[in-house]
């Protein structure tokens, strides 16, 4: 009898958490143990055990620096590269999957020849789209988590944050809002202003290539410099969003939309240059697989979500937990 079977079948509860049902033991110490505690069945120990072991994620905010990080991503990603490329190469093939179902539903909306029908359709293939290939994402994110805390990285875990499929759809509208509604307000307020300016009102269908240029030359000069003002205060704003997606994978139990941005923003704060340089990071480590052949760009992919994974590990506040999949 396989250990998790022994730990339900004897309805025992949890050495850690006495609310839960025992659903193994501990290969170690032999306490009865719960999903929480071996990781949903991705670690043979119990959180105790680990800790003893070393097997706990070694960063923390007041010491991780990104050598450090990189210095663990790599160590792990060098005892699980093979299994880490696999779920990447899976994530893509999901992807790809996902982008069919945009295409299928054009095809559709095309065949009826009604263009109501061909719009609400076509949006309808992309939440799809995005809702599963956000999903699996999620699932990466867990893999990543998985193995950063000493457990196997199990491929099978992709498809473990199916039933966050309403709590991401939720946050994800929520981060839509919060970056488009300030966008769209700058973008009225610079037509407003142009038309007030009258920097338009020369311009008219009939104008020559020279005219409609010479318009656009200040109308682009004003846009440019609103960049550069406001490139900063954009990013203060947008860097926590980072954090977004491993704070909804990293709970079996995710937060509400409101909640995730909380803890992203407070695991943000006072590490927007550390969050920008792995961001950079990450990047790079991808453009070098493809350079790689392009067959690279695969490992290099699972390198980068160990990074944001253990980034994220480092700076996250444990005490925002509401039922910690990882403790310890």
């Amino acid at each position: 009898m396989s250990d998790v079977d022994f730990g339900r079948a004897m309805g025992a509860s949890c050495a850690l958490h006495p609310g839960q049902e025992a659903t193994g033991t501990c290969a170690r110490c032999g306490n009865f143990t719960c999903d929480t505690c071996s990781q949903g069945g991705a670690s043979p120990r119990c959180p105790t055990c680990r800790e003893r072991s070393g097997a706990t994620f070694p960063l923390n905010r007041e010491t991780w620096t990104f050598n450090k990080l990189w210095d663990v991503c790599w160590a792990v990603f060098q005892r699980e590269w093979g299994m880490l490329s696999l779920a990447v190469l899976v994530y893509l093939g999901v992807s790809f999957g996902a982008q069919l179902l945009i295409n299928v539903a054009t095809g559709i909306g095309a065949a009826v020849d009604n263009a109501v029908i061909a719009v609400v359709l076509g949006v309808v293939g992309l939440v799809a789209q995005q809702l599963v290939q956000g999903l699996v994402q999620l699932g990466l994110l867990r893999v990543c988590f998985d193995v950063l805390h000493g457990g196997r990285a199990d491929v099978a875990r992709l498809f473990s944050q199916m039933h966050k499929a309403v709590p991401y759809a939720l946050t994800m509208l929520l981060v839509f809002v919060i970056v488009l509604v300030p966008l769209a307000l700058l973008s009225f307020l610079g037509i407003l202003a142009l038309v007030g300016t009258g920097l338009l009102s020369g311009v008219g269908l009939n104008s020559s290539s020279d005219e409609v240029w010479n318009a656009l030359v200040p109308i682009l000069g004003v846009m440019g410099v609103g960049f550069l003002a406001l490139v900063g205060p954009i990013t203060y704003l947008v860097l926590p969003l980072y954090l977004v997606q491993p704070t909804l994978a990293y709970d079996d139990t995710p937060p509400s939309p409101w909640e995730v941005l909380r803890r992203s923003w407070e695991a943000a704060r006072g590490q927007r240059l550390g969050i920008l340089g792995v961001g950079f990071a990450g990047g790079a480590v991808m453009v070098a697989g493809v350079f790689a052949c392009c067959v690279g760009f695969i490992p290099g992919m699972a390198l980068a979500q160990l990074l944001i994974a253990g980034m994220f590990l480092a700076l996250r506040s444990p005490g925002d937990d509401a039922s910690d999949s990882f403790p310890g």
